[in-house]
């Protein structure tokens, strides 16, 4: 889990400093490429890590379970 964790987080860092690199860039293009690839990074992260935390929840549950079935 710590490793998908940490992947959800490289997505959100990497979509922010997107964004960052967006706001010093004065082109048209670059609150397109803001919103699209930057927002994409970023909702990708955020998805990433609340389906790391729902899905390291149920594997913990099932081992928990196992354990008392024994």
């Amino acid at each position: 889990m710590g490793r998908r964790l940490r992947l959800a987080g490289i997505l959100v860092i990497t979509g922010l400093l997107v964004e960052a690199l967006c706001l010093v860039w004065s082109k048209p293009i670059a609150f397109v490429v803001l919103v699209c690839i930057g927002g994409a990074l970023i909702g990708l992260g955020v998805l990433f890590f609340l389906y790391s935390l729902v899905s390291g929840a149920s594997h913990t549950a099932d081992t928990s379970k196992a354990a008392l079935d024994k």
